[in-house]
């Protein structure tokens, strides 16, 4: 699809208020064609050129009606355009949100965080008015074909030598095209190099600070700004160019007017009403190229946007975005329900068979995993530095796609991990949790419809109540861009509490406790191993025991365990008890007395 058949297609998601908007506007445009026949009028009528059918009187107050109605039409239009183009930006933005958050974490940005953003701010907008040209275009050509029509019937020559300029004008706008997409791509890559550094910098300041590294920083961010400045100007000064030729077009048709006109005044054939109405419709007309121009600009600049927004969605397909879907501009939407619990949502028995997932380039990862989960165990994956356990638990969960091998959660095949093992079937808690600029309550619960007694066991399991009367306002407290105002031992338990509210089936939980201290990491294994599944209003007497996967080398937690898997380059050594694997495997015991890296 082209920018063409994408923006059609956004058209025809409010298409009531877009054709609203087009028929006000296309009044807006052609009203001046009626001003103008009425200064022709009033000036023939003070020359006595023409007989006044109408006194000056009269021709000034529908003079001023006209402006009054084009002033009413404008504001009007304006309302209807608002409620069209915030509804399509919408759209366009809650499509590629849905996309990046709707599945696995293999899909992940194609650049940084700030450059991602410029696309749904910059591009989104970029869009949308293309959109909007259309009907600036359908205006004036609509104008155009009214106001050449008239100034034909009274003099043929110069309504052509009026067109001569606006012509070249088009012209060069044509080939103006392929400058005009460069620049707006190079502009718009700037631009997201320049924002996705300054948002690393906000965010790793402490580590730039400790490395002494503030000046080389400010430095690169300096020479990235000074590209992206450069970028603009170019970007800039092309289409300024070209705007400054059309406006001179103006100045050129009615050189042409004053040219030919005055000979045919001489001779009769060409009245004072008539310049001024020649006068009149010459700064539209002159708009249309200028216009015309815009659009294939505007249409160079959506198409550089739509690939830049899908490579956002790779894999989504080419009509994804804009494909149409509900967007609430007013009021509130539908209230989110929690995740409905179904029998075949009770684990019995997970198997893992074969499981493959290796990383691009290093070919390191997992391969050939194979091992199953009974309900109610604690199973823990252990390892030297880089041995996959990571790569283990995110390829299990479909947050890798995984390149071989088989799951069955009660013996039935899952064929989207990343789409079945979620909530209420499985939540997961990875090793760098991911918080809010949002209140503590917000970010454990995440729009979940909870009850408090849900919320209050979560936040005890995971050892975060103690935590609380230290905070200025409980569960109400801001906790800063990412949770910048909690302890990364917080920041740990506060997205465990998360995973808990949710009453899964299954915990995955990838190194919970590398930013606790001892007594806090002990509390919490043991909040976890008592834990048990708690949906709705169900009692503790028919609560279900929680089954726990968990990545850790600590001793304390693999003494907990019902089972460790141990993994050595990519692949399942061995499976067993804490006592029968230092038994028999000298990997473990390595790893145990810590001489294993």
């Amino acid at each position: 699809m082209n920018a063409w058949s994408y923006t059609w297609r956004l058209v025809r998601f409010r298409p009531l208020f877009y054709g609203i908007t087009m028929t006000l506007w296309m009044s807006f445009f052609t009203l001046p064609l009626a001003g103008g026949l009425l200064v022709r009028a009033f000036f023939d009528g003070l020359t006595g050129a023409t007989p006044a059918a109408l006194g000056p009187l009269t021709l000034v107050a529908l003079l001023l009606a006209v402006e009054l109605g084009r002033v009413t039409v404008f504001f009007i239009s304006l309302l209807s355009w608002f409620n069209f183009s915030m509804a399509a930006e919408g759209l366009l933005r809650a499509n590629m949100l849905g996309w990046l958050t709707g599945g696995p974490g293999a899909r992940r940005l194609p650049g940084a965080s700030g450059e991602a953003a410029n696309r749904f701010r910059e591009d989104v907008h970029e869009v949308v008015q293309f959109a909007d040209s259309w009907i600036d275009l359908g205006g004036t050509m609509l104008f155009a074909a009214g106001a050449l029509t008239i100034m034909a019937s009274i003099d043929p020559l110069i309504t052509a030598a009026v067109l001569l300029p606006l012509v070249v004008v088009l012209g060069v706008a044509r080939a103006a095209a392929g400058p005009i997409r460069r620049n707006r791509e190079q502009m718009r890559a700037e631009t997201g190099h320049f924002a996705g550094f300054l948002g690393e910098l906000f965010t790793a300041a402490q580590t730039v600070k400790v490395a002494g590294a503030e000046q080389r920083s400010v430095a690169h961010l300096q020479r990235l700004g000074e590209r992206r400045k450069q970028a603009a100007l170019r970007d800039s000064l092309l289409n300024q160019l070209l705007d400054s030729l059309n406006g001179h077009t103006v100045d050129l048709g009615m050189g042409m007017v004053l040219l030919i006109g005055a000979g045919a005044m001489a001779a009769g054939r060409f009245t004072v009403g008539d310049f001024a109405l020649f006068a009149g419709y010459m700064g539209p007309l002159a708009a249309m190229p200028r216009w015309i121009g815009r659009v294939l600009v505007r249409q160079r600049q959506a198409g550089v946007a739509f690939e830049r927004m899908g490579a956002l969605m790779e894999g989504a397909g080419e009509a994804a975005i804009v494909r149409h879907q509900p967007v609430y501009l007013y009021g509130d939407p539908p209230p989110v329900a929690a995740p409905a619990r179904a029998a075949a949502d009770r684990l019995e028995h997970l198997e893992v068979e074969g499981l493959t997932y290796l990383h691009a380039g290093s070919g390191r990862g997992v391969a050939g995993a194979s091992f199953s989960l009974p309900r109610g165990s604690f199973t823990v994956v252990t390892g030297r530095v880089g041995a996959g356990k990571s790569t283990l638990l995110r390829a299990l969960l479909g947050l890798l796609p995984a390149q071989a091998g088989a799951l069955r959660w009660n013996g039935a095949p899952i064929d989207d991990a990343a789409s079945v093992l979620v909530p209420p079937r499985s939540a997961y808690v990875p090793q760098v949790p991911r918080l809010f600029s949002d209140s503590l309550r917000d970010n454990v619960l995440m729009g979940l419809p909870a009850s408090d007694e849900q919320l209050e066991m979560a936040l005890r399991a995971a050892v975060l109540a103690p935590d609380l009367a230290a905070l200025d306002h409980g569960l109400d407290t801001l906790i800063g861009p990412r949770g910048v105002r909690l302890s990364g031992g917080q920041v740990q338990r506060t997205a465990t509490a998360r995973a808990l509210v949710r009453a899964p089936e299954l915990l995955v939980v990838d190194d919970l406790s590398s930013a606790l201290d001892v007594e806090t990491e002990a509390t919490l294994w043991e909040g976890l191993a008592q834990s048990a599944i708690l949906p709705g209003a169900e009692r503790a007497a028919d609560a279900a025991p929680l089954t726990i996967l968990a990545v850790s080398h600590q001793r304390a937690v693999l003494r907990r365990a019902d089972q460790i898997v141990l993994l050595r380059d990519g692949r399942v050594e061995d499976v067993g008890s804490l006592d029968v694997l230092l038994a028999r495997s000298a990997e473990l015991r390595r790893l145990w007395e810590g001489e294993a890296e």
